[in-house]
Parts: C-alpha cells; sequence; structure tokens
C-alpha cells in the first residue's frame, strides 16, 4: 500500500490534504449538525405552550439555557412582539436566513474537494504518462516492463483521487440533507411562534386611557 502511494509520487500530497480536509470538514459538521442538539424539545415545547403563557419570561429562560440558531431564531420573534406583524415577520427571516447560513457553512469546501480530488488525479496520471512516454522514447519498447509499470504508477493518482471524491460527495449530500431538514423544522416552528405571536396581539385587550 504504501508503496502505491510512493508511486503517485508528489500529485499524492495535494490529494491528502484534500483527505485530511474533507474528513476535518466532515466530522465538524456531523457534529454540529445533529437535529437533537439544535431542535431541542425544551424549545419545541416551549414553541408550542407559548400561546397558553401569561409572559415570555419562561421561553426567555429556555432559549437561554439552550443557545443556537432554533432559540435565536425564536428570541428574535419575542423581541419584536410588540410590534407590527410585517415587521416581526422580517425580522424573524433575517435571522432565519442568517442561521441557515451558518447551518451549511463549510459544505462548499467539502463539495469542492469532491471535484477537485478526482480532477488531481487524473492531473497526476496526464503527469505520470508524460513521463512514461518521455522514458520510452530513450529507452525505446524492448522493455515491455517499463511501460507497463510507468503505466500502473500513473494510474495510481486517478484511483487515489476517486477515493477521495467519492466519500466527499457521499458525505456532503448526506450533510446538506441534514442541513436542509433541521433549517425546515426551524422554519416550521418559526411560522407557529409568529402565528402565535399575532394572535396574542390582536386578543390583546385595549387598555384604557
Amino acid at each position: 500500500m504504501w508503496e502505491m502511494i510512493l508511486a503517485g509520487r508528489y500529485m499524492m500530497i495535494p490529494i491528502a490534504l484534500c483527505s485530511l480536509l474533507g474528513m476535518a470538514v466532515f466530522l465538524e459538521r456531523f457534529i454540529v449538525l445533529r437535529s437533537r442538539r439544535i431542535i431541542v424539545p425544551e424549545l419545541v415545547s416551549t414553541v408550542k405552550t407559548l400561546r397558553q403563557a401569561s409572559d415570555f419570561s419562561v421561553a426567555y429562560a429556555v432559549c437561554d439555557q439552550h443557545p443556537g440558531p432554533f432559540s435565536n431564531v425564536i428570541r428574535s420573534g419575542l423581541d419584536h412582539a410588540g410590534a407590527e406583524w410585517e415587521i416581526n415577520r422580517d425580522v424573524m427571516q433575517e435571522v432565519g436566513r442568517q442561521e441557515a447560513v451558518r447551518l451549511t457553512r463549510n459544505l462548499r469546501a467539502l463539495e469542492t474537494i469532491a471535484a477537485v480530488a478526482p480532477l488531481l488525479g487524473l492531473l497526476g496520471t496526464v503527469v505520470g504518462m508524460i513521463r512514461v512516454f518521455a522514458a520510452v522514447s530513450h529507452a525505446g519498447l524492448g522493455n515491455p516492463e517499463v511501460l507497463s509499470g510507468g503505466i500502473s504508477e500513473a494510474m495510481v493518482t486517478t484511483a487515489a483521487g476517486l477515493i477521495v471524491g467519492i466519500p466527499a460527495l457521499v458525505g456532503h449530500n448526506w450533510l446538506e440533507g441534514r442541513a436542509h431538514a433541521i433549517i425546515f423544522d426551524i422554519e416550521v416552528y418559526a411560522t407557529q411562534v409568529l402565528d402565535t405571536l399575532r394572535a396574542r396581539r390582536e386578543h390583546k385587550p385595549v387598555e384604557a386611557n
């Protein structure tokens, strides 16, 4: 195995770096995008009981206990509960967009690695084939081992690029699906909060002057 890696020569270095970077990004996003870590059951319960709550003190306390994208969206709605519905909606949408960007952060890097690693492998193969034909032009075809050995060495980088690129692509698509599922859940609960705040505002008794 180590001999095959050495056979790829210097083009194996950027492929190895892509492998390490892709693994680091995947593990970081895998830890961050744990659904129960973001869609916390306590926050979900708070959203569902917000209509019956006398004030928002409990909701604020739960948000403080579970900071994150979900609680930030809920808090933005609570902070503007007294504003017009359109203003509150726009604020929550803007905070939601910001949190969505944070949730999908670094996924573009993983997608880039999935595309670049096979290309680096192909480049290594092309460079290797050029080296093989240069050797053949000097030594001739009298020794077929030179040709076959050189071609096998040139193909190592292509194999290495695919070994890195395929898992990176699968990991990117899986993490992207998980991020979009979490964003969808946040949007659903944010809509519930917005509807609750509008209902509370509409049924709020008018204070006498």
